[in-house]
């Protein structure tokens, strides 16, 4: 590309010269006209900068725009700083190593949806000390999501992610850990095909919040003694009063929807039916013609709809 005659269809001749010069002098002189032209250009958005996909351990010190796929080996909590900044590492990995890629501010939010196995794919973050950072134009995808394993599939020794309904919570109580005698805190979970107790080994205190009939979601528990252990490594997230599974059926009845949801079937007025639907629309438009215009985006996607007090509310999708 002739970097100059680009540079030209945007900015005569008398302008550009100045600018090169302007440019050659901010730098002492020590910068020949080809790179001053070059700069220019990519000030202009001539010369887009391409960004480079590696492999974790082949991400040089100091890169910028770096795009990898891997997949997510641990979620930090959020830190916050005396300065109101906050950041959040996500522990990600491939074949050749493992590296923190680390969330700023309101991007912190971005891990929000997202769990330990999943498969990512990111794009403009850049190395700083070590470490990956993602910048505030940057991209972040689920590529592959991490499953779910039924309760009648667990094996011992494997680290599995797990959902179901708590059906009894058993409290505080001793258990023999390894070698060791250890207080835990444990319940009981179950889900179309099994029951399972779970014992909270490390920060037992987490269970105390816990109730029967919640839906939980637990990441990284370790089958063990046909029991799931959980350690400090572990997350668990409790809904409550959530109707959760793959939507399979919406249809209009006047200013009705009829929802069907995993196996439980919901009626829902018109208010409650734009929220599932997550739109905003004005009173003269009917809900059939959002439900038409919404159908395939949103028929056999797994969603969350938390139920309370006559109100619906998508959580996710």
């Amino acid at each position: 590309m002739d970097i100059e005659a680009k540079l030209l269809e945007i900015i005569n001749s008398d302008d550009l010269e100045i600018q090169i010069k302007q440019k050659i002098l901010s730098f002492h002189g020590f910068l020949t006209r080809d790179v001053a032209l070059r700069l220019i250009a990519k000030e202009n958005g001539l010369l887009k900068e391409k960004e480079k996909i590696y492999k974790l351990s082949e991400i040089p010190k100091g890169e910028k725009k770096i795009s990898f796929t891997a997949k997510i080996k641990r979620i930090w909590p959020v830190a916050t700083y005396s300065s109101g900044k906050q950041s959040r590492v996500i522990e990600v990995e491939d074949d050749t190593c493992s590296k923190p890629l680390i969330l700023w501010n309101d991007d912190v939010k971005l891990a929000n949806g997202l769990r330990s196995k999943d498969q990512l794919e990111v794009k403009g973050a850049y190395e700083r000390n070590g470490e990956l950072n993602f910048s505030y134009s940057g991209k972040l995808n689920i590529t592959e999501a991490a499953p779910f394993t039924k309760l009648n599939e667990l094996k011992n020794g494997e680290n599995v992610h797990i959902r179901g309904k708590i059906s009894k919570i058993e409290g505080f109580d001793s258990f023999v850990h390894g070698t060791n005698t250890s207080k835990a805190f444990s319940f009981m979970i179950k889900d179309e095909g099994a029951e399972r107790r779970v014992v909270i080994w490390e920060i037992a205190e987490r269970g105390e919040l816990l109730k029967e009939g919640d839906e939980v979601l637990i990441e990284d528990g370790l089958v063990n003694n046909d029991n799931i252990d959980l350690s400090s490594d572990a997350r668990i997230f409790a809904r409550r009063n959530m109707v959760i599974g793959n939507l399979t059926k919406l249809e209009c009845d006047g200013d009705v929807l009829v929802a069907v949801v995993g196996e439980q079937e919901l009626t829902l007025e018109r208010g409650n039916a734009l929220r599932l639907l997550g739109v905003e629309v004005s009173n003269d438009i009917l809900l059939s013609t959002v439900v038409t215009l919404k159908k395939d985006e949103l028929l056999n996607n797994r969603i969350a709809l938390k139920v309370e007090s006559g109100e619906v509310r998508r959580c996710l999708h």
